[in-house]
């Protein structure tokens, strides 16, 4: 029987890129708005965990060669792997670090 979604897991590197947007986002708005905005992010990331959905590679050569597919959130760049049963978050990138 399969699961209804795969197992997120976003790793530390991933992670405290996340918490650094967070802390940004709520230096230039209201208390608050960067815990919402971390949340955002992570669903964004569970959304991805579907089971049987294959991914192509990422289109920028660097994170193909690493095996990575890639999506957007935002202007960010999200690079993840599904492997045994687990969605994998590695990198997490700015858009236009990658042009």
């Amino acid at each position: 029987m399969q699961s209804d979604s795969l197992v997120v897991k976003i790793l530390p590197k991933a992670m405290r890129v996340i918490d650094a947007i967070a802390d940004f986002v709520e230096s230039k708005n209201t208390p608050g708005s960067g815990a919402k905005y971390a949340l955002k992010f992570k669903l964004a990331i569970e959304k991805l965990a579907v089971p049987g959905v294959q991914y192509s590679f990422c289109n920028h050569p660097m994170l193909a060669t690493r095996g990575y597919s890639c999506t957007r959130f935002n202007d960010w760049v999200i690079a993840f792997k599904i492997k045994n049963g687990d969605l994998i978050v590695y990198e997490i990138i700015h858009g236009s670090l990658l042009s």
